[in-house]
């Protein structure tokens, strides 16, 4: 079973690929996710910096590839822990700017419909 550091880490994972994956980087998404880090409760063995940093690169890494599904498979255990909690968040994000961009939607659809279930 998943702790609530390693669902912290995945759900962070999760709002930057929400936030990228449009190739879109807007100011209110940028700061929602950011809202979203300073809400967690933290006590990993890396900074959340520094797992925000690696995260920012392997998501870059997963659009450019084309994988961004197998990336967010990677997450699925440490997701379940509080799946709701992840689909509302992706959910906050895709609609953050006013307009959902058909890659986040899909993406969310991915995870409502497939992933998280």
């Amino acid at each position: 079973m998943a702790t609530q550091q390693a669902f912290n880490e995945a759900l962070l994972k999760l709002a930057i690929m929400m936030y990228r994956i449009d190739g879109k980087i807007r100011l209110n998404e940028q700061e929602l996710v950011d809202e979203i880090a300073d809400n967690l409760s933290w006590d990993g063995v890396n900074s959340i910096t520094a797992v925000q940093s690696q995260a920012m690169a392997d998501v870059r890494e997963a659009i450019r590839a084309d994988k961004t599904e197998v990336y967010l498979a990677g997450l699925k255990d440490a997701l379940m822990f509080d799946k709701q909690k992840a689909l509302d968040t992706a959910k906050q994000i895709m609609q953050s700017d006013g307009e959902e961009a058909q890659k986040e939607r899909r993406l969310y659809d991915y995870l409502r419909q497939q992933l998280l279930v």
